[in-house]
């Protein structure tokens, strides 16, 4: 199985990113993330099941299977990046990787998504539960679809199991207290973001023994796909102070 779209061979980068997409969305979702950050970053979108090149598998996932397979992966220092669904999974496969005794990244970056422990109702919240027209529709007008996608009805068949699968992990979604994260989280919202509040996003600070940064980007939920360079060049930045800090060749 083909966990992570590549975008050609990195691996002379100093860093590697690990992405994890928002519901319904594939590793396609940061094609253009590698050309943002090279030379400096080698960029690892991950593949969930049940998308793109995996969709002919079963899209349900366990966060431990995601760890396992960034830990295969991992060769040096990293990072990881999560949006929205894919925030609060980033910080699941974190919380995996220390009890299984593996590296942990320098930095956990969350975009668009609730502090673990916040249980606020938001405009996505339920839609595993609710019929196939509303679920559409409440995601359309909330900009959860690409533009045009509903007047294709045998791609929407397609990735109805993929939507079901992925907001019912955020609806059964149900946070455990451990130990906070010994690494420092970034924590980036969008300002015109009506899903996720700053509140909610600040919650993240809770979750670090090691320092909380929260940045506001111009946008709304989906900011990584409206503002990317201002996304990016906040990633780039702190990504090469997070590893000039450590007793390696440093970045850039």
């Amino acid at each position: 199985m083909t966990w992570f779209l590549s975008a050609g061979d990195w691996r002379s980068a100093p860093v590697q990113l690990f992405c994890l997409p928002y519901a319904g969305g594939g590793a396609s979702v940061f094609r253009r993330w590698q050309d943002g950050l090279a030379p400096d970053v080698e960029v690892l979108p991950v593949q969930l099941p049940g998308r793109e090149n995996r969709i002919s598998e079963n899209p349900v996932f366990r966060a431990a299977d995601v760890a396992y397979a960034i830990a295969e992966r991992i060769r040096g220092p990293y990072a990881i990046y999560g949006h929205s669904m894919g925030g609060r999974v980033g910080f699941e496969v974190v919380r995996e990787l220390r009890r299984a005794g593996r590296p942990l990244p320098l930095r956990l970056y969350v975009g668009g998504a609730r502090a673990p422990h916040v249980s606020a109702p938001s405009h996505f919240d339920g839609l595993s539960r609710v019929a196939d027209d509303e679920l559409l529709r409440r995601l359309e007008a909330g900009g959860g679809l690409p533009a045009g996608l509903l007047e294709y009805p045998e791609l929407v068949e397609l990735l109805l199991p993929l939507l079901r699968a992925d907001f019912a992990q955020v609806d059964d979604y149900r946070y455990t207290p451990e130990e906070p994260l010994p690494m420092p989280i970034v924590a980036f919202a969008g300002r015109d973001d009506d899903t996720v509040s700053r509140e909610h996003s600040d919650g993240w600070r809770e979750h670090s023994a090691a320092g909380f940064t929260l940045r506001e980007i111009d946008g709304g939920h989906f900011f990584l796909n409206e503002r990317l360079p201002e996304l990016l060049a906040a990633i780039r930045a702190d990504l090469a102070a997070a590893h000039a800090d450590m007793p390696t060749r440093r970045l850039g």
